[in-house]
């Protein structure tokens, strides 16, 4: 008994130690968002590297004289293949829910380019060949680009999960740290009153076992404190709730977004110019919430189908979303940079991949431009531009060099 006793001692040290430790490693639940969408993120990679070295290999057919000879017509059509190539991975991207509305514009974009490289291969030799050499080779830049401009919003997020860069998060980690030295030292008194008792205790010859039915002093002791701590965290968490869930202490401000949860994304509906919500000029994303920094945000958080979580663990903001409710959610960022959404209540089977990307902006002028921006990609946008599924096989072992 006296080896168990040994162990659990040990098991105890060990499980005090992680449990103290955790919750003060930068992000230590929080799952990379590099690691989980390393496919997606080579696409763009492999499109910002590629892209110009296949513009560098259609710039020596501007000036054909005659047909183009073999040589030069397969390159044309290995960076047709590429680019069918790169739809197909895209349209997974979007399927994944990564940064889905830059993947549906890159998407568009590289069926866009593989036609004007088409139309190239089609024209070459001919009087308007350089022309669309030209065009094709303008279409590769604009994909080269707006994969940069992708590439550039995939950072690790925007706070650890000890930085304070919301007015909640002072509160709650205050709350927080609170409940862990109550709970860690409750649990920390228990292992070792029971390794205690499992060593002084423990079996011996010709020690004979007492029976007792009980202490009530004890009872009443073990029974009054517990709930003496209950009501003292009741009381003390009061005014944190009340700052962040009463209504009546929120500042006068207009809703920003509408946010429905529905298996498994994030739909989000932006008011238009004219500031009402169901109008023809709102602006709908996917798994895409963007807000100002220092301004006091709120949404109107509804669900679609089954219970869902709006969990915004930098700013230590989460609220269920529930079919049937219209739930008003307040929060800010102290910080600009790139967060994530989550979905913190098991939703299905998707729910793992229930996440968006929070870009919190430094100032009011480059949230409208990012309005406008979204605006004029919304109403321009072709929904039914998509890859050619049949050029996927040809091209799966293409690279353009």
């Amino acid at each position: 008994m006296r080896y168990w006793s040994v162990l659990f001692a040990l098991v105890s040290v060990l499980a005090v130690a992680t449990f103290v430790y955790a919750p003060f490693d930068d992000d230590w639940w929080l799952p990379s968002y590099r690691a989980t969408n390393a496919q997606s993120i080579a696409t763009l990679e492999e499109i910002q590297s590629q892209a110009p070295r296949a513009a560098a290999s259609l710039v020596p057919l501007r000036d054909l004289d005659g047909p183009a000879t073999p040589e030069q017509l397969e390159t044309v059509e290995q960076t047709r293949a590429w680019l069918s190539l790169q739809s197909a991975r895209l349209n997974q991207a979007i399927h994944a829910n990564f940064l889905t509305t830059r993947s549906r514009a890159l998407e568009s974009q590289a069926a866009q380019t593989r036609a004007a490289v088409i139309e190239a291969r089609n024209l070459l030799g001919a009087p308007e060949g350089a022309e669309a050499i030209d065009q094709a080779v303008s279409e590769l830049g604009r994909f080269e680009a707006m994969a940069g401009d992708a590439l550039a919003t995939v950072v690790e997020p925007g706070g650890s999960l000890r930085a304070t860069v919301s007015t909640a998060a002072g509160q709650i980690d205050h709350l927080y740290i609170l409940l862990l030295v109550i709970t860690g030292l409750t649990f920390i008194g228990v292992a070792i009153a029971l390794v205690v008792v499992l060593w002084r205790f423990r079996a011996q010859p010709g020690r004979r076992a007492h029976y007792s039915h009980g202490s009530l002093r004890l009872e009443i002791i073990w029974t009054v404190i517990p709930a003496a701590i209950l009501v003292f965290i009741a009381l003390y968490q009061l005014r944190a709730w009340a700052d962040i869930k009463f209504q009546s202490t929120w500042p006068d401000v207009r809703p920003l977004a509408e946010v429905t949860a529905r298996q498994f994304q994030w739909k989000i509906r932006y008011p238009g110019p004219d500031g009402r919500f169901g109008t023809s000029d709102d602006l709908h994303t996917i798994n895409d919430l963007h807000f100002v920094k220092d301004e006091p945000t709120i949404i109107h958080l509804k669900a679609e189908d089954v219970i869902h979580s709006f969990f915004l663990p930098q700013l230590r903001i989460k609220q269920d979303a529930v079919p049937g409710m219209t739930i008003p959610v307040l929060f800010d960022a102290r910080k600009a940079g790139r967060y994530e959404l989550l979905c913190a209540e098991l939703c299905g089977w998707g729910h793992y991949k229930m996440r968006a990307q929070v870009i919190v902006h430094e100032s009011q002028d480059e949230f409208d431009e990012w309005m406008a921006q979204s605006l004029r990609e919304q109403d321009s946008s072709d929904p039914t531009a998509s890859p050619a599924s049949a050029d996927v096989a040809t091209a799966s072992g293409l690279r353009v060099e």
